[in-house]
């Protein structure tokens, strides 16, 4: 009788674990550079006060003292933002940029549509050299 009651909560927790995976999933695409120094997010806006839209953010993954120079989102090759000269700080919009290690949003749009590709191209500069790390967001 024990087995069978225990065997019905997992089935009810496994249907709940399911369905909120499937739920954060349908909202949000992310990515991570192949050097696993930036990670980039790129979800639907849930604040009830903000305007409805999704919005990316890049952060920084590694402890390395790096400068950002350009953050560039793309859709299908084609280019839907590109920024750059970041200051720390928060904007009038509440958005929040930290320099080290590097934390910023990076974009206000429409939901990702199906079959399209979306990346994220971070240059950077460390010790005079710079470098641009592009990766898909899935």
């Amino acid at each position: 009788m024990k087995k069978k009651s225990y065997l019905k909560l997992l089935i009810v927790f496994v249907l709940l674990g399911g369905g909120v995976y499937w739920y954060y999933n349908s909202i949000a695409i992310w990515g991570t550079s192949a050097n696993g120094m930036w990670k980039a997010t790129y979800k639907k806006n849930q604040d009830q006060y903000v305007e409805r839209g999704w919005t990316g953010k890049v952060k920084q993954k590694s402890g390395d003292r790096v400068t950002v120079e350009d953050i560039t989102f793309t859709d299908n090759n084609r280019t839907l933002m590109s920024v750059g000269d970041f200051e720390e700080g928060e904007a009038e919009d509440g958005e929040v940029t930290v320099l080290y290690p590097f934390s910023a949003e990076f974009y206000g749009g429409d939901e990702p549509k199906k079959g399209h590709i979306y990346k994220v191209h971070v240059t950077w500069k460390d010790k005079g050299k710079s470098h641009t790390d592009s990766f898909q967001l899935k």
